[in-house]
């Protein structure tokens, strides 16, 4: 088996590549058509030209075998509008039956047959060629890293995954960095594709979430014999972190029976976050718009007021914080507000 790669270079729209076959005589009332079986592999977009040397007769190009064969070209006549005639078919004595496919696509994969016919009515076939076998050079998709499905804790390790799509043939390479640096991978499988002829390829890795991962990136490279260049996908790892927030209540008396209570949420991310009062159990109030400060190391820092009567039975005030639209990432502190003011509990 001949392998024979076919490539586009940038000056010229098609490339062609031509393979002996020949005419071998058996007895004198009798030949043999001999397409020698030749494995190509070609780029989609590119030109392909299927060769054949056989004698005179009606030829018909098929690809595939069996009920479910697709008419190639048919040299009596019809209408295909990517495929042309090689050899000059209508000169006395032609025995080359070559020809031209054009705008190669993964759909043109598969094995192509040329089929002698004996005339008659209808026409017989009479013998065919053994096969030429065409492989399409697909490149594969652009690699798309995937993380958790939800936010995670800082100090966690969460895994990620690089995927790639459609690649023939399947030695098709991805690579893993973070912050620019390689690492290893946990696994990584190559499999095809169903109903298809290309591969995917998918490689998992881990890591923990720092403090750092603020401003962090997670990258693959793809690389594949179609690629003059690496693909490359990104994952920002600030998308992944979740830090919860440290929760603080305190009391600015403001007459002898209102008490301004404030609770201060510090030290988390992402910034989005909502803070709810509720009083004996009961929803009092819930700050949806709340605009957060940044610090240095990318953590945030917001505060919420309410106003409270002063009771002789005093009340228990809540202060809940909800992030990324979680109860579970929510921190609480209660305080009670009695006529003994500042004192306060977790």
């Amino acid at each position: 088996t001949t392998l024979i790669s076919v490539w586009s270079a940038p000056c010229c729209p098609f490339l062609y590549v031509l393979m002996p076959f020949s005419c071998l005589p058996v007895h004198s009332e009798e030949l043999q058509v001999n397409q020698t079986e030749k494995l190509m592999l070609v780029n989609t977009g590119d030109a392909l030209q299927v060769p054949d040397s056989f004698p005179k007769g009606p030829v018909l190009w098929f690809k595939g075998t069996g009920p479910h064969r697709e008419l190639t070209y048919n040299f009596k006549g019809g209408i295909f509008p990517r495929v042309k005639e090689i050899g000059r078919t209508t000169k006395a004595g032609n025995t080359d039956f070559s020809i031209h496919i054009s705008e190669i696509s993964l759909a043109d994969t598969g094995t192509y047959y040329r089929m002698k016919f004996k005339e008659g009515k209808p026409d017989k076939e009479f013998q065919p060629g053994p096969g030429t076998q065409v492989s399409v050079i697909t490149p594969p998709s652009l690699p798309v890293v995937i993380g958790p499905l939800e936010r995670a804790r800082m100090g966690r390790t969460v895994n990620y995954s690089c995927m790639s799509y459609g690649g023939f043939p399947k030695n098709i390479t991805l690579k893993r960095f973070r912050n620019g640096k390689e690492i290893s991978s946990l696994q990584t499988h190559i499999v095809q594709m169903r109903d298809s002829n290309s591969y995917k390829i998918a490689s998992t890795t881990e890591g923990a979430l720092t403090l750092q991962d603020f401003h962090s990136y997670v990258s693959c490279d793809g690389n594949h014999l179609s690629l003059h260049y690496a693909l490359q996908g990104n994952a920002d790892l600030s998308k992944t972190i979740l830090v919860p927030p440290n929760m603080t209540i305190f009391e600015h008396p403001i007459s002898k029976n209102k008490v301004n209570v404030t609770c201060k949420a510090k030290k988390f991310y992402p910034h989005g976050i909502q803070l709810t009062w509720l009083k004996n159990g009961h929803v009092s109030q819930t700050d949806k718009t709340l605009t957060p400060t940044m610090s240095r190391d990318g953590l945030c820092a917001v505060h919420s007021s309410i106003l409270v009567n002063r009771t002789n039975q005093g009340a228990v005030l809540t202060c809940q914080a909800e992030q990324d639209g979680r109860q579970e990432a929510a921190a609480k502190m209660t305080f009670w507000v009695s006529v003994y003011l500042g004192k306060s509990e977790k």
